[in-house]
C-alpha cells in the first residue's frame, strides 16, 4: 500500500503536525533536513525527500559543521589547516548527498553552515524560511548537543515551524 495515496493522506498525517497542514498542499513550501552525514541520517532525508514530492516544495539539506572552539576543543586546539580539511571534507560529503538526492528529487539544494548545530538550526530555519524541519531520531542530537535537557527544549520551542523526528530504520513505500 502506497502511504502516500492522496485519498489516504489525512491518516498517515505525523504525529504532532496538525492533519489540517496536509490538506493543503501551498502550506508547505519549504522543508529543512539537518544532517550530520551518516548514514543513520539518511532514512529522515528519504522522508523528507518524499514529503518535498507530495507538497512540491523545496528541500534544503543542512549540515552545520563544528569548529573546534564550538566542539568542546580549546580555541588554541586544532590547527587552521586541519579545520580547514574537515571542513572541505563536510563540504564534499554534503554535495555527494546533495547529488544523490537531487538525481531523484530536482528542487533540492544543499546548506553547509558553521557554528553550534542547536542555533544553527534554528537560524537557518528562520533565515530560509521554513515550514518543517524533519530530522531522524540519530540526528535529533542536535537538539540536545549542548547536553542540557532545558536547551533541547528551548531549541524545540524556538524552532519557527514544526520539528519532525524520524525513526531510523522506518521504510517509506
Amino acid at each position: 500500500m502506497n502511504r502516500f495515496n492522496s485519498s489516504l493522506w489525512p491518516c498517515y498525517a505525523p504525529v504532532g503536525l496538525s492533519p489540517r497542514i496536509f490538506r493543503n498542499r501551498s502550506m508547505i513550501r519549504h522543508i529543512l533536513a539537518p544532517t550530520d552525514l551518516s548514514n543513520e541520517s539518511r532514512s529522515a532525508i528519504k522522508y523528507a525527500m518524499h514529503l518535498a514530492q507530495r507538497f512540491q516544495a523545496k528541500l534544503t539539506l543542512l549540515h552545520v559543521f563544528e569548529p573546534p572552539a564550538v566542539a568542546g576543543a580549546d580555541s588554541n586546539g586544532p590547527d587552521d589547516e586541519h579545520s580547514s580539511q574537515k571542513w572541505n571534507r563536510a563540504k564534499l560529503s554534503l554535495l555527494s548527498l546533495h547529488d544523490i538526492v537531487r538525481a531523484q528529487y530536482t528542487n533540492t539544494e544543499a546548506c553547509l553552515r558553521c557554528g553550534e548545530p542547536g542555533e544553527e538550526v534554528i537560524l537557518a530555519a528562520r533565515s530560509l524560511p521554513v515550514d518543517l524541519i524533519i530530522a531522524s531520531k540519530h540526528d535529533y542530537a542536535w537538539l540536545r548537543h549542548s547536553g542540557d535537557q532545558g536547551d533541547s527544549k528551548r531549541a524545540l520551542r524556538d524552532a519557527p515551524c514544526p520539528v519532525l523526528i524520524v525513526q531510523e530504520g522506518r521504510a517509506i513505500q
